[in-house]
């Protein structure tokens, strides 16, 4: 089983929010994630459009919940960029994430701790 399927549930409820927190105008938009492991930040923008959307407390949740979720199973990433876009009467999302490079001591710290 794929690991990203663990989390799809909440990928589908996340796009749905991000899509009715979006402007009947936009026909696409990008949600944008990032962490420092303590705060998230997150943005919802349609680069091509001038109005704004606004997220809902209910987005706010979704975001926390799919960050812990994939943390909890050691999958805690950096950023994230949920991409949407509509195609007829559905639409279809990307969800991309980016991950922290490892903070591994260096090899000469390693090998002090030990001496």
């Amino acid at each position: 089983m794929d690991k990203l399927n663990e989390y799809n549930d909440v990928t589908s409820r996340l796009i749905a929010e991000t899509v009715a927190c979006c402007p009947t105008t936009w026909d696409r938009g990008v949600l944008s994630i990032q962490s420092d492991g303590i705060q998230m930040t997150y943005q919802l923008k349609n680069a091509d459009h001038p109005d704004e959307a606004v997220i809902s407390e209910s987005l706010k949740d979704l975001i926390d919940e799919l960050y812990v979720r994939m943390a909890r199973r050691g999958d805690a990433w950096a950023e994230a960029a949920a991409t949407w876009w509509r195609d007829g009467d559905s639409c279809k999302f990307n969800v991309e994430y980016v991950y922290p490079k490892s903070k591994k001591a260096p090899w000469w710290k390693i090998s002090a701790k030990h001496a």
